[in-house]
């Protein structure tokens, strides 16, 4: 056999003598290895993840390979190929080079010289300096001096196994040593040697024997041009010998990605084999020196490195896992697809760090248990519940594997999405392409619709009902009808409607006409329901009293389909003879997929939530066109836990709701009005749950889960400040102004005041 590296351009031939076949009978083994950790060293602990360009030095460019295969990606997650072996069975090294001698093994040994490890007091030398170049492009010290090598921590097992009589030239029986040697000790065997005759069954069997002890093989293709591999890269195409697949064969390319003229091709290994860097490499030789050498010896210890970047990275991973992923993620040359010539393609460090598949959530102690897709795991959190969760270390801290059962920051406090509370004055600018349409009906009955101009596509109109079949230009928004009944209940029937639309709420809440989005002081209930079909009855009872039942359901008649939510209502209204009036009121709201107007989905699913309202309010005249009102509102919720959520073990959550303002009448002319308005939107004040979420990921695969219980009330209390004024404009338009504040807005305590203006101007044409 030959070294695979053409050092200066010069090919050294291989003396014919030394290439020895070896005879006897192989048995073969198809037991799968054991994963990394089991036999061989662990690997270190990750460094601190930075930016892959601190990286990026002078040190780093002077091997141009480097750059070409994203090494630095890699090194940004903190990989360096720290406690990684690597052995190199070639001519062996220069101990004492400064670039190197911090990374060499103990057990480092001349086989061919049938020597002792350095170790043990025995000495290795590199007669040649194929051994040095190869060791230094795998793992030469990142110290600012020369370059540095791919894997620049990991540890180089140096096994010299050339003839010491013909130095670069190797029998296969000194091979077979090295193999022999090497298993057990190394994560990694670079071979990048090679000849183009088979190597007989007895090198077979230490091959494999070597890879079930752990080790991934990377041989070079090797530098005659054909189309080919040679020995003993080949075997990796051989599933015979190659059945774990942890044997791979590397090609080599320029600097541009095209293939050498000197490397043979993938051939028949095309299934295992990619090409990496292997043109006008600078690395290190004998006299503490460099040198650019060329060859598929050149780009196979690329590979070598990038694999035990791989192992520190991921140290539970398989080693046939660690190859398939180094061939899947190349960047393909040549014919699309795996070819003949480039194999997989370009070995890309960049894209080997990237998950494959789909990343989950692993839910018990073991990779392999169940899981939950990091898709659409998401918890999108209503405004009652504010800044909630913000402070929770676990989210932070919570990993999901992909496919080949690698760990990846989940970053699950990214996936906690919290409303920004706003004064939503985009209805504004949304509300005026919406025109309402009211007709009188027979026995006293009437209808009222909107119908806009917009496509009903437009996700800023604030009422969602369906498209009725008219022409596109002109559709159906949403519809009210009115009935008189006989015995003097009043009906009401909705499509497209919201509960705000069609729900009577509190007494209080029908006098706040004046204020700007009043709803969310004085009936907040209402707004877990979006627009749906909805149906109420009123009807008084006597001595100043009116009772209202009241439905809206969700989607449901609009598309057939059942709602997600839906609220029943009861209110209780007394008018006393001064004209104070009193009103309690009851709410059931039924959310099917989320609680107080969250959404949940994935590993955060919840399955829904009951809620109970329970309303008190009223207004009172003061005389001279002044009027007080104001509304109290507490609610109840019991959250049910979907059954592979990471959150559970609910308690039960409370919020509340208040305002107060008071109105004033026929100021700057008749019909003008002018009000303040002060109070809290609905705020969660005691909620809590369990998170438990993966945090550590050990070498045998076993997961460790954290747990936590979590409180879901907001730092802060928003109060809201409105003064509002409006009055008509001559026969048929309308001037409504707002002033608004809000502190601690979204609930947030450190959140800065929030100040809105806000002017409409109505007419009727």
């Amino acid at each position: 056999m030959t070294r695979q590296g053409i050092p200066q351009r010069l090919k050294i031939a291989a003396s014919a003598s030394a290439l020895l076949a070896l005879a006897g009978c192989l048995s073969s083994s198809n037991d799968p290895p054991p994963p990394f950790g089991n036999n061989l060293p662990t690997p270190d602990p990750l460094a601190g993840a930075q930016p892959a360009t601190n990286f990026e030095t002078v040190e780093f460019f002077a091997n141009y390979g480097l750059d070409q295969i994203g090494a630095q990606d890699v090194y940004a997650k903190g990989a360096y190929g720290g406690g990684v072996v690597v052995a190199v069975i070639d001519t062996g090294i220069e101990a004492t080079h400064s670039d190197l001698d911090a990374n060499i093994s103990g057990d480092s040994i001349d086989i061919a010289g049938g020597g002792t490890s350095i170790g043990s007091g025995g000495t290795i030398a590199d007669d040649d300096g194929h051994g040095t170049h190869v060791a230094g492009t795998i793992a030469a010290e990142k110290n600012g001096v020369g370059m540095h090598g791919v894997a620049f921590d990991a540890t180089i097992l140096a096994i010299r196994a050339d003839t010491p009589s013909a130095p670069g030239s190797f029998t296969v029986a000194d091979v077979i040593a090295g193999l022999d040697y090497a298993a057990g000790k190394a994560h990694v065997i670079n071979l990048s040697l090679g000849g183009p005759s088979p190597l007989g069954p007895a090198f077979e069997r230490s091959l494999r024997s070597a890879m079930s002890a752990g080790a991934i093989v990377v041989a070079a293709t090797g530098n005659d041009g054909v189309t080919q591999p040679g020995y003993p890269a080949i075997y990796a195409g051989n599933p015979r010998v190659n059945g774990s697949g942890q044997l791979i064969a590397v090609g080599a390319v320029d600097n541009t990605g095209t293939i050498a003229t000197f490397s043979n091709q993938c051939g028949v290994a095309m299934n295992f084999c990619l090409v990496a860097p292997g043109v006008d490499i600078l690395s290190t030789v004998p006299g503490n020196g460099l040198a650019v050498y060329s060859g598929t010896s050149m780009a196979t210890p690329h590979v070598s490195g990038a694999a035990a970047l791989l192992i520190q990275a991921w140290p539970m991973t398989a080693p046939g896992d660690i190859v398939q992923i180094l061939l899947t993620t190349a960047t393909d040359l040549g014919a699309p697809g795996v070819d003949t010539i480039y194999g997989h393609g370009l070995l890309n460090l960049g894209a080997a760090i990237a998950p494959l598949g789909v990343l989950a959530i692993p839910l018990t102690d073991s990779a392999t248990g169940e899981t939950v897709m990091l898709a659409g795991t998401v918890l999108s959190l209503g405004p009652a519940f504010g800044d909630a969760l913000g402070g929770s270390r676990l989210l932070g801290e919570a990993f999901a594997l992909d496919d080949y059962d690698r760990n990846y920051a989940a970053g699950l406090d990214g996936h906690v999405i919290r409303a920004e509370r706003s004064f939503g004055l985009q209805a504004l600018m949304s509300g005026g392409g919406i025109e309402s349409i009211e007709s009188a009906l027979p026995n006293g009955a009437t209808v009222s619709m909107g119908v806009t101009d917009r496509d009903t596509t437009d996700s800023a109109a604030r009422w969602t009902g369906m498209a009725a079949d008219v022409a596109p230009e002109r559709q159906l928004r949403g519809m009210n009808l009115s009935v008189a009944g006989s015995d003097g209940t009043a009906y009401r029937f909705g499509y497209g409607i919201t509960p705000e639309q069609h729900l009577p709420g509190t007494a209080a809440a029908a006098a706040a006409s004046l204020f700007w989005m009043p709803g969310d002081l004085l009936g907040p209930q209402h707004a877990l329901v979006g627009a749906g079909a909805a149906f109420s009855a009123s009807r008084e009872v006597g001595g100043g009293n009116v009772i209202t039942l009241g439905l809206v359901e969700e989607g449901g008649a609009q598309d057939g389909a059942a709602g997600d939510a839906r609220i029943g209502e009861i209110v209780f209204a007394h008018r006393f003879a001064g004209g104070a009036v009193l009103t309690a009121g009851f709410s059931s709201v039924d959310e099917q997929s989320g609680f107080l107007g969250s959404e949940a989905g994935g590993g955060l699913a919840v399955e829904g939530a009951d809620s109970r309202f329970y309303v008190l309010g009223g207004r009172v005249p003061l005389g001279a066109g002044v009027e007080l009102l104001g509304s109290y509102t507490l609610g109840q919720t019991d959250m049910t836990a979907d059954g592979t959520s990471l959150l559970s073990d609910w308690s039960g959550a409370r919020a509340d709701a208040f305002g107060v303002g008071i109105v004033k009448r026929d100021i700057f002319g008749t019909n003008g009005r002018i009000g303040f308005l002060a109070g809290q939107p609905l705020r969660v004040n005691a909620a809590s749950a369990r998170l438990t979420v993966p945090v550590d990921y050990q070498i045998d695969k076993t997961v460790v889960q954290g747990s936590e219980r979590v409180s879901l009330v907001p730092t802060g209390r928003e109060i809201d400040l409105q003064l509002a004024y409006d009055t008509s404009v001559g026969a048929r338009g309308s001037v409504s102004g707002w002033l608004m504040m809000q502190v601690e807005p979204g609930h947030d305590a450190d959140a800065a005041p929030a100040y809105g203006v806000g002017l409409r101007f109505k007419t009727a044409f």
